[in-house]
């Protein structure tokens, strides 16, 4: 009994410093200041524990190497995504430059990262690191092509990609997405 109480003391005093800090306003929340690589630890665990929770039981469509599918994510990639994660010989935009924490790189993310994983956090967003959420503004279909094109990504280098780039321009299909 002694034990369980000293345990709820305990608590209550983690409580009231973390509102105390809270509060107190002395955690800098500014972009341009990293966080504690104890909090940024933490964090990191929280987002891949949810993500691989949530992503649990989304069955893997069976057509994400059809080069169709993966162009269409091409095309959505090119709008939606390049900007933030760079692309094989694309650096990130200057706007995203500012983002803390950065968006990863998604050729090195892509390689080890599950299929239905990468759909979940394409169609849901990540909170408060400026990955938005898809799910209203693209299809179920046009995220998978997404998650499809991404998986391919680790397969390019600058070269083969500025490639890609210029051989889908030069069927003259439009990178525009008509949204």
């Amino acid at each position: 009994m002694r034990f369980l109480l000293r345990l709820v003391v305990l608590l209550l005093v983690l409580a009231v410093a973390a509102l105390a800090v809270a509060y107190s306003g002395l955690y800098n929340v500014a972009a341009t200041n990293q966080h504690s690589r104890l909090v940024q630890r933490f964090l990191m665990l929280v987002s891949d524990r949810s993500e691989e929770h949530h992503s649990a039981g989304i069955v893997v469509p069976d057509n994400l190497q059809d080069t169709a599918v993966i162009h269409l994510g091409y095309q959505h990639f090119q709008e939606m995504c390049v900007q933030c994660h760079g692309a094989p010989g694309m650096e990130r935009s200057e706007m995203a430059r500012g983002l803390n924490p950065r968006a990863p790189r998604l050729v090195y993310a892509s390689r080890e990262m599950p299929p239905a994983q990468l759909f979940w956090i394409v169609k849901n967003g990540i909170k408060m690191t400026g990955m938005p959420a898809f799910a209203s503004t693209h299809t179920d279909d046009e995220i998978w092509a997404i998650t499809a094109f991404v998986k391919q990504l680790s397969t390019y280098d600058s070269t083969s990609y500025a490639d890609l780039k210029h051989k889908w321009a030069e069927r003259g299909e439009s990178m525009d997405m008509d949204r």
